[in-house]
């Protein structure tokens, strides 16, 4: 609800962050979005790796996010995340291992896997 307001992609930020180029970070983002859209107007199933945070799973019109376990204890603290999941047992669901094919996770069993 209400209006918000999109602010752009520092690459300058990133490039710094990553000790890349800013033009290679630029590169880099417009192509994977430029392919991205491709698979997405193409109807494929879209799994995006977030290194050391999860996977965001795009399927149809379905899209999940999917965390690993130690993202979230460093965010919660272990005992914290353990208290949670036994009060609300369906967080199960949001969670993944790392190891886990990403397949498995769709409806379908394929998925254009982004690194």
């Amino acid at each position: 609800p209400g209006n918000k307001e999109l602010e752009p992609l520092k690459y300058s930020k990133v490039a710094a962050a990553t000790s890349v180029s800013w033009r290679k970070v630029e590169g880099c983002i417009q192509g994977t979005m430029s392919l991205l859209c491709h698979c997405l107007g193409k109807g494929e199933n879209v799994a995006l790796t977030l290194k050391d945070v999860g996977l965001l799973l795009i399927e149809g019109t379905k899209v999940q996010m999917k965390f690993y376990r130690e993202f979230l204890e460093k965010l919660a603290g272990k005992e914290n995340l353990e208290k949670v999941i036994f009060k609300v047992p369906r967080l199960l669901d949001v969670i993944v291992s790392p190891v886990v094919p990403v397949a498995s996770l769709t409806f379908c069993g394929r998925v254009v896997l982004f690194p």
